[in-house]
């Protein structure tokens, strides 16, 4: 299940976006049923992620602005996940989770970089380009999940990152026409 913890500050942060969000190329209205069917991990935590944007249940999006949303909500979520695995290499004593969080951390380096070249390829209409970078997120999630203590607390970040991931994926395949 989606935790409310995720939600609740990166919809503050979402929100002061929108108060500067210019006019995007697609006003393409797209539902929240529509998007999700295409969600092939997991459709039912599309649904709930997307439905916890204020006014996207009840009317749909725009591309733009849905996608402008979601990109800043895995932003949000990849800070504080690389904030929480800095606090979990500072306070662990054993040095074999150390490095296996030192190596999370990497990915976290990446999974950043990649989520602000999915921003801007998005602001610059490179949709396929904004496609290919919230894959390498997924995959630098899913890494770090791999190497990343089965009991961490660090694995459901993981899987909300690649949920929101597969989302901006599915949106960049939308504005890039293939829906």
């Amino acid at each position: 299940m989606f935790h409310n913890s995720f939600v609740k500050p990166s919809l503050i942060v979402l929100a002061l976006f929108l108060c500067f969000v210019p006019s995007f190329g697609s006003d393409r209205i797209v539902q929240v049923r529509d998007i999700c069917s295409k969600h092939h991990k997991n459709p039912r935590n599309c649904v709930i992620i997307l439905n916890s944007i204020p006014g996207v249940a009840k009317t749909g999006a725009t591309l733009g602005k849905i996608s402008l949303l979601v990109l800043d909500m895995a932003h949000v979520n990849a800070f504080q996940t690389s904030t929480q695995i800095h606090n979990l290499i500072k306070n662990t004593p054993n040095p074999n989770l150390k490095r296996q969080y030192s190596s999370c951390s990497k990915d976290y380096d990446d999974v950043l970089y990649f989520l602000n070249e999915a921003k801007t390829s998005f602001t610059s209409g490179k949709f396929n380009d904004m496609n290919f970078n919230a894959a390498t997120v997924v995959k630098d999630a899913d890494h770090c999940s791999s190497t990343a203590p089965t009991s961490s607390p660090v694995l459901k970040s993981n899987d909300d990152l690649e949920d929101v991931s597969i989302i901006i994926m599915i949106l960049a395949d939308y504005l890039a026409g293939k829906y």
